[in-house]
């Protein structure tokens, strides 16, 4: 069958080796071995966005046949969709953080400026007041470093790992044997 979309061909020898062998779950909710999972996320960017994905696992035909192999797919995606549940997680407590930063760092650069203002009310403006002046200017700005990095940059790459773990989730799995 010829298929347009982008295809990621796995061959192995057995069913296991997709397998995390620490895992001691019932196999249709088992994790994905790691050096497995990686492959196919790596393989998945590589192939882009916007096309359904094909995951094609070339086992030998003895293997290919064995229930263990039928079970791949439910396997596949139940992987997929949980590490794509742990991303969500790991994006909501990011975007936690950025807001307690945020708050912290407005509160900083609050007490700073008004730290400034009853310098410059009280204290002759000397090079050293000045000088002090503008190093808590800077410290209050800084203070917002981090929830402007959160806000502005960290989520994206997130969100993005998110939705290529959904596409994976999503993916059409078949079982060919060799």
């Amino acid at each position: 069958m010829r298929r347009n979309g982008p295809v990621i061909e796995i061959k192995l020898n057995t069913p296991e080796q997709l397998l995390n062998s620490f895992d001691p779950s019932p196999f249709h909710t088992r994790d994905l071995d790691d050096k497995a999972a990686d492959y196919i996320i790596e393989s998945a960017e590589e192939a882009g966005s916007g096309q359904q994905l094909l995951l094609v696992i070339e086992l030998p035909g003895d293997q290919a046949m064995r229930e263990l192999s039928k079970d791949l797919p439910v396997a596949l995606r139940n992987s997929f969709r949980f590490r794509a549940s742990q991303s969500r997680l790991r994006l909501r407590e990011m975007f936690r953080i950025g807001r307690w930063s945020l708050a912290i760092g407005l509160s900083v650069l609050g007490l700073c400026t008004l730290i400034i203002h009853l310098l410059e009310l009280s204290v002759t403006q000397s090079t050293f007041a000045q000088t002090f002046e503008q190093g808590l200017f800077i410290v209050g700005w800084v203070a917002l470093w981090r929830p402007l990095e959160i806000f502005l940059y960290d989520w994206w790459p997130l969100m993005r790992r998110i939705h290529l773990l959904e596409r994976l989730s999503d993916a059409t799995v078949e079982i060919r044997s060799n």
